[in-house]
């Protein structure tokens, strides 16, 4: 691996097991370029763009579902300009969210996200889930909007 390769995996980690995993949103100035662009499930209807709002989106949901155990990062590599980061997460529906209310539930999240750096920050971060029971209790939110 080269350095910078290195150097973006580090970025990759941190950005993971701090801001994802612990909800650290003040990190986002420092790894996250001013405008990067998220495409996540958390906003179905299209890309986040810009940090502002990736803070605002990502805020809600770790309010809403605040972690219960340490993240576990299962698979990291890094090539080129890009970083991928595998990880298993436990998260607790403790808040409403987009209406559908608190259920206590602990929700496993199994992720992938893909992330393309500049300058030393990430300025795009490709999100693919396989998190079904998140996505079956939001179903009656996230169907409409999916499927219109």
């Amino acid at each position: 691996m080269t350095d910078l390769e290195t150097q973006n995996l580090a970025i990759a980690h941190r950005f993971v097991e701090q801001f994802l995993g612990k909800g650290n949103i003040s990190l986002a100035e420092e790894l996250l370029d001013e405008n990067v662009q998220v495409i996540t499930g958390l906003k179905p209807s299209g890309p986040i763009e810009g940090i502002e709002e990736y803070k605002q989106v990502f805020s809600g949901f770790y309010d809403a579902f605040p972690d219960v155990e340490p993240l576990v990062i299962q698979d990291g590599f890094a090539a080129g300009n890009r970083a991928v980061v595998r990880f298993k997460s436990f998260q607790r529906h403790e808040k409403d969210y987009f209406g559908i209310p608190k259920s206590d539930r602990v929700i496993t999240f199994h992720e992938t996200h893909v992330m393309r750096f500049a300058n030393g920050k990430i300025v795009e971060n490709m999100v693919s889930a396989t998190n079904l029971e998140f996505e079956m209790l939001m179903a009656p939110v996230l169907a409409p909007l999916i499927l219109a």
